[in-house]
């Protein structure tokens, strides 16, 4: 055969094994969703209720500032068709997955890497993705897919000249604010940035940047402007989000409580119609707060940008295995340098490669959230990093390195280090909630739930799970003095885990009545009927 047919052999192979990863990645995800239907999380129950809100018309509850509406729109024909929301919530998890896949492939693509490097990253993903999707039921994955796809199309080679490259990638961005607010600060940055990059990469056509800037920015309005003029009106002053003012308010001076959002650590009385407060947060009450208002605010401000930029760092070396080991450091963090340092010439080999350009995304990301609340465990704010991560160790492993595929392999397996240390998934708070509501239901023991009943180290609130298989209000928690606060609550039932120091208490109380008896079966949990205060 001549080099060409051989070259034509080996694509062919190469994309016969891209399309069984296609096969595989949705394979996996679908038996990661149907093994793990039951499970919830807090921010699953708003998006939820968000949904059955869009679906039945009832506007003035769908429409709020601090969820993204698009996970939820992506549940609304699931429900019209009669599919619960937990499986259209799932399926919207799915479709999400599926969009951070391709997204990601789409991106590997626009920057210049060969069939060989979109291969690699396809297995990666097809691995990854699934353990991703089931963790949370959020706009993550999603936010970060649509992400992906505004940046490839952003960093296509004919960007400068097809109008559709920046019409894409401004459409994109707009859909991607729509599924989480950050896209849009982070987005109009990086489209800025990536422009520039474009004017000083090809001087002789720098005019065409600011057109193509233009363009993009433009359609990225165009989206994004409807939902801001719905939410403008709605709380009558300019609004794209309430989110980042919340994520900011929580964490102001003195500001020590355990939970950090007031929604869980507060007794509150809920409109009629709602679960839980939880739904729109920006309707309770926040220490908001400037870092100009004082010395010692900005000082605040300041230690919590550093502690905030520790984390990120280690949410940068959390994607490897030499990240995992070291626990600060790894190999994400030392490709994002060595794309920083570019050989000489530098400016030449900077605006040559633009693999190297993924270092803006990853700076923006990283930096929007150093100056409000990150938890350490919130690595799914940073998805995006993964296949940043390797769009540079591919481009560098192929600019650098003689056996570029032997290297690139190796890389490729350290990132799916921290799969393989994943720890299992702690026993789900949703499966006992789901089994617990429908005994409750069974037994006539259906009515408004007050408590939190943390079931594990990642802080499920059983009481709300129950409530919302209930299709009941649940009034929230207090850190201390539950059973007064409970009494007082108008709640009708709380949960404890049996023999823990809130059961003992309870059952010692006689404003409290186990129930736990007229439920079938053997429980996990302890039901107590909160009993109507005598005259």
């Amino acid at each position: 055969m001549t080099p060409k047919q051989t070259e034509n052999v080996r694509e062919s192979k190469l994309r016969f094994w891209l399309r069984l990863s296609w096969v595989v990645a949705y394979a996996l995800m679908l038996v990661s969703m149907l093994n793990n239907l039951p499970r919830l999380n807090t921010d699953a129950i708003a998006y939820m209720r968000v949904a059955e809100y869009w679906s039945m018309g009832n506007f003035d509850f769908a429409v709020n500032g601090y969820w993204g509406p698009l996970l939820s729109w992506l549940m609304v024909p699931f429900l019209w068709l009669g599919v619960e929301p937990l499986l259209a919530g799932k399926l919207a998890m799915l479709i999400s997955g599926g969009v951070f896949f391709h997204g990601s492939l789409f991106l590997v693509r626009a920057v210049g890497l060969r069939l060989i490097d979109e291969l690699i990253v396809a297995w990666m993903l097809a691995l990854t993705i699934p353990g991703w999707m089931s963790d949370h039921l959020t706009p993550d994955l999603l936010v970060a897919g649509l992400m992906a796809f505004a940046l490839g199309q952003a960093m296509t080679p004919d960007w400068l000249t097809r109008r559709r490259r920046s019409v894409g990638s401004g459409a994109t961005w707009g859909l991607a604010y729509l599924a989480k607010a950050v896209a849009l600060p982070v987005g109009v940055v990086v489209s800025v940035l990536l422009a520039l990059c474009w004017r000083f990469g090809q001087a002789e056509n720098g005019q065409a940047a600011w057109r193509q800037l233009g363009l993009a920015l433009g359609l990225f309005f165009l989206v994004s402007l409807p939902w801001m003029t719905v939410l403008s009106v709605k709380y009558d002053k300019p609004t794209f989000s309430t989110s980042g003012a919340i994520a900011h308010a929580i964490v102001g001076p003195g500001n020590d409580r355990p939970a950090p959002h007031p929604f869980g650590s507060t007794i509150y009385q809920l409109e009629p119609g709602r679960v839980t407060a939880w739904e729109d947060p920006s309707q309770m009450n926040y220490d908001y707060w400037s870092p100009f208002e004082s010395g010692e605010n900005f000082s605040h401000q300041l230690s919590l940008i550093g502690r905030n930029v520790k984390t990120v760092f280690r949410f940068l070396a959390a994607f490897d295995g030499v990240g995992v080991l070291l626990g600060w450091f790894g190999l994400g963090t030392l490709f994002f340098v060595f794309a920083m340092l570019a050989k000489p010439p530098w400016t030449k080999n900077w605006f040559t490669d633009r693999w190297r350009w993924a270092v803006i995304p990853l700076i923006c990301l990283g930096g929007i959230y150093l100056p409000v609340y990150v938890m350490p465990v919130d690595q799914r704010y940073f998805y995006l990093f993964l296949p940043l991560f390797l769009v540079l160790a591919l481009g560098q492993a192929e600019k650098s390195l003689a056996k570029r595929e032997i290297i690139a392999c190796a890389c490729a397996l350290l990132f799916l280090v921290p799969l393989a240390l994943r720890t299992p998934l702690q026993p789900d708070a949703g499966i006992y909630a789901q089994d617990l509501a429908k005994r409750m239901k069974k037994a006539g023991a259906v009515g408004p739930v007050v408590g939190s009943t943390f079931f594990s180290k990642e802080g499920h609130r059983i009481g709300l799970y129950v409530a919302w298989h209930l299709a009941q209000p649940w009034f929230g928690d207090v850190s201390s003095g539950q059973a007064q606060a409970f009494r007082e609550s108008g709640a009708r039932f709380t949960i404890a885990i049996p023999g823990s120091p809130l059961a003992e208490k309870l059952s010692a109380d006689p404003a409290f009545r186990d129930v736990s008896g007229s439920l079938v079966g053997k429980l996990t949990l302890q039901v107590f009927e909160i009993l109507p205060n005598e005259p």
